[in-house]
């Protein structure tokens, strides 16, 4: 069930395009450094909820656990996944400890909730970025799926493996550090 939908401002410091295990894991590594962060940036996911598209992927490959150590997980906390499996040690797979698919997905959602995330993610899809030329700081105008337009100083797509569509205009700000594709 998707998140509850929050209103959006017209500027935004950060949007996240995305809200799978890449997305999840900045979020929380951004808010264990700097907790001020929290309420200051939207995620975006058409699901409207955490760990859609991954679970999906994984349901429907039928993948039993992942192919990551335990210590690879979006908690800041290295060891909190083998902590959370403490009474479930039969889902930790030899020889590194795999996690198991339902195992993952249940330690991302107390991640979720310990971390308070649980509404943070808006239910859209982001099919358009715009660099804003003439401003002082670089800014960039998104599209919505909802038709709706934001403006943000910063932008991350944490879009999964997939690959970004990612236009002409990327390669001139790479070195700019407002833009970050992640996956």
């Amino acid at each position: 069930m998707p998140d509850a939908v929050f209103a959006l401002p017209d500027f935004i410091d950060l949007a996240i395009v995305g809200a799978g295990p890449h997305a999840l894991t900045l979020v929380t590594h951004l808010l264990q450094k700097k907790k001020s962060m929290r309420g200051r940036f939207p995620v975006f996911d058409p699901s409207g909820t955490w760990m859609s598209r991954w679970n999906h992927q994984f349901a429907a490959l039928e993948i039993p656990h992942l192919r990551s150590p335990a210590v690879h997980q979006p908690d800041p906390d290295p060891h909190a996944l083998r902590t959370f499996a403490e009474s479930r040690p039969h889902e930790l797979f030899p020889p590194y400890d795999l996690p198991g698919t339902q195992l993952f997905q249940d330690f991302c959602q107390d991640v979720i909730r310990r971390w308070q995330l649980e509404h943070c993610v808006y239910p859209a899809q982001v099919e358009q970025i715009q660099p804003l030329k003439g401003r002082r700081q670089s800014q960039f105008c998104l599209e919505l799926s909802t038709r709706q337009m934001v403006i943000a100083r910063r932008v991350v797509i944490a879009n999964g493996g997939g690959i970004p569509q990612l236009p002409a205009w990327v390669s001139q700000i790479r070195s700019c550090s407002r833009l970050v594709v992640l996956g």
